[in-house]
């Protein structure tokens, strides 16, 4: 291609001004180094030639800006992370069952408090309320039972007749409201439901985080998981493990709810992006292009793609049924929103208010469901190692390595697969200390299809456990 605008180095610039001297006979004939006309002469070359060059680079840039800017193709923002927090209210007290039982459920009626061992029968309790009827005694009676204990959070002279009736309610292997493990946050002194509104304020190193929908702290339980959403745009908005952890002094809730005292997250924020790089949006502008023909696939996708909130986006033709096509869409929450929704279907459908921007991109004659994708939920057991002479905190190694790969998970675009190589790869690289990495399970790669994406972490079934031990040898 010829160039759009000519330019010279400094040597030849230089070139040309002595031989133009040189040509008009001005007497002007020392141009050996040190000379004045010669250091005249070689600093406006180079003056020159640096702004030519900068303006030839400018203006090459400034082309393809105008060029989008002209066809409305604007850049894409960034997105920004999510994730989910867990909000507690503190309960009456804790109880922890100990023994060797596989199963040990207590049920709370309005007169007495039961449990049930499956394994183990004689370890089963049972106490009338009238007979201990202030929480202190009743804590004390269980906690002097063998293979149980009983933990006041509460004031001791709360009624044990204010005490929320649970049915069948597991106390082994469950998780207390101090985020440890063994004990079970089983009862609450308020035997009230409370609503948690939609944009619930907390915030952790100056990040902003707000919940996205309303959700019931139900009636004798002592947590509930919010789905939220950092402020900050961009990749600093993604979240480790725990970094929220108001029980232990991290982070700061901002929103005052009755009950609502403290809040945590049990799985890291991720999906924050920066904004659309020059180079992808070059790309992205090449597949728009080349699919300018509305009706087509790939027409119709390149332009649901560029919707502000869409991650990712496919179709399957001809389905449910012949006549029909389903859009699916990863927005990166799992759902679509009503916005999203409405913004899809004017690229798609068209705006008749906005022909120019909005013509359209649908088949006439064909149908189309916009859907959400199915939710792959995708758990991993990681082993880790750490050598001995490393002086990395375990604890670190794994909330290093469990963020690294929730995050890998969670932002696989729409039918891509969760392939073990890469969560070796992703673990190992999130911290020095992490020696040697196995993944014990899945044993094969998560095959995911063109209508689903995989999540793990909290709000879903998928869970990432990391064991970290010492290398006993190396």
């Amino acid at each position: 291609m010829a160039d759009i605008l000519k330019v010279y180095t400094a040597d030849q610039l230089y070139t040309m001004y002595r031989n133009y001297l040189l040509s008009k006979n001005t007497d002007l004939t020392d141009f050996n180094e040190g000379s004045k006309i010669r250091a005249l002469i070689e600093s406006n070359s180079e003056i020159t030639s640096s702004i030519s060059l900068d303006y030839k680079e400018a203006l090459y840039q400034a082309i393809p800006i105008a060029l989008y800017k002209g066809f409305g193709f604007k850049k894409l923002e960034a997105t920004n992370a999510t994730g989910f927090i867990r909000a507690y209210r503190t309960p009456a007290l804790t109880i922890e069952y100990t023994g060797v039982g596989t199963e040990a459920k207590i049920t709370s009626t309005a007169n007495n408090i039961v449990s049930a061992v499956t394994g183990v029968p004689s370890d089963a309790f049972s106490f009338a309320y009238a007979t201990y009827d202030d929480l202190e005694t009743l804590a004390n009676a269980i906690d002097d039972l063998t293979n149980w204990s009983a933990t006041l959070v509460k004031s001791a002279t709360i009624p044990t007749s204010s005490l929320y009736q649970y049915t069948s309610v597991d106390s082994l292997a469950t998780t207390d409201y101090t985020n440890s493990f063994g004990s079970m946050d089983l009862m609450l002194s308020d035997a009230i439901a409370v609503t948690i509104p939609e944009g619930f304020s907390s915030s952790i190193d100056q990040k902003t985080i707000l919940s996205t929908a309303e959700v019931i702290l139900v009636a004798g339980e002592s947590s509930a998981i919010l789905p939220c959403e950092v402020q900050n745009p961009g990749l600093t908005g993604n979240i480790i493990v725990r970094a929220i952890d108001t029980v232990n002094g991290k982070g700061v809730i901002n929103s005052n709810i009755d009950e609502v005292e403290q809040i945590i997250n049990d799985s890291s924020f991720s999906g924050g992006t920066e904004a659309e790089s020059d180079s992808d949006r070059k790309t992205r502008f090449a597949l728009a292009v080349n699919s300018l023909d509305a009706g087509t696939e790939n027409g119709i996708i390149s332009a649901i793609k560029g919707v502000t909130g869409v991650r990712s986006a496919g179709m399957r033709t001809s389905f449910p049924f012949k006549g029909t096509n389903t859009i699916i869409v990863d927005s990166g929450s799992g759902s679509i929103s009503p916005s999203l929704l409405a913004d899809i279907e004017r690229v798609l459908y068209g705006d008749p208010n906005d022909i120019i921007n909005f013509p359209g991109k649908n088949a006439e004659g064909i149908g189309y469901n916009i859907v959400a994708p199915t939710i792959i939920d995708v758990s991993a057991s990681i082993t880790v190692t750490r050598l001995p002479t490393v002086n990395v905190d375990l604890t670190e190694i794994k909330d290093d390595v469990q963020t690294a790969v929730e995050q890998y998970i969670n932002t696989r675009a729409l039918g891509e697969n969760v392939l073990i190589s890469e969560i070796v790869r992703v673990g190992k690289n999130s911290n020095a200390g992490a020696y040697d990495l196995i993944v014990v399970s899945p044993a094969t790669n998560v095959a995911i299809d063109d209508n689903e994406f995989s999540k793990t972490g909290s709000g879903t079934s998928g869970i990432v456990s990391v064991t970290i031990s010492v290398a006993t040898s190396v």
